[in-house]
């Protein structure tokens, strides 16, 4: 005699699933490098997904995590990297694909002024004052600063 389950019509929770995401498909790990190639070759997402046998999405999400360059969104003007841009974001796909990280220094960033509002590259979060601000009489006399008499408390 059959059991009473095998009547029933199965539910969500019973049911086998019908796909599995990675079935038969090489991990991302794996893909990274053929990924990084492609895309810094200017292959299309649509392109590289076919390659990878991965969805567009995937490719656009996996690329951004690998933080390879920004591109080809509807209604986005591309930025243009200056030379030492490419080289820095070259440096650290290169190190995150060769699980050195630890070894990279920590990228440099464009960060603005505190005095002068202009952008500077900033050598670190701590860094938020340009070098020709610091070269500067007044912020050498500290003359941004109140006057104060520590003697006096005052």
């Amino acid at each position: 005699m059959p059991p009473e389950d095998s009547d029933k019509p199965q539910t969500q929770e019973t049911a086998p699933r019908a796909t599995s995401p990675t079935l038969g498909m090489p991990s991302w790990t794996e893909q990274d490098v053929r990924l990084t190639e492609l895309w810094q070759k200017g292959e299309k997402p649509d392109a590289i997904a076919q390659v990878l046998n991965r969805s567009v999405a995937a490719v656009m999400t996996r690329a951004a995590r690998l933080g390879l360059q920004r591109r080809f969104a509807p209604g986005r003007k591309p930025k243009k990297l200056s030379y030492e841009e490419m080289n820095q974001a070259n440096m650290r796909n290169m190190a995150r694909l060769s699980s050195q990280l630890q070894t990279t220094p920590a990228p440099l960033s464009h960060r603005i002024c505190l005095m002068c509002l202009s952008r500077f590259q900033s050598q670190g979060r701590h860094n938020r004052i340009c070098q020709n601000c610091k070269d500067s009489p007044e912020y050498r006399q500290g003359s941004g600063l109140p006057d104060v008499d520590l003697e006096k408390g005052i």
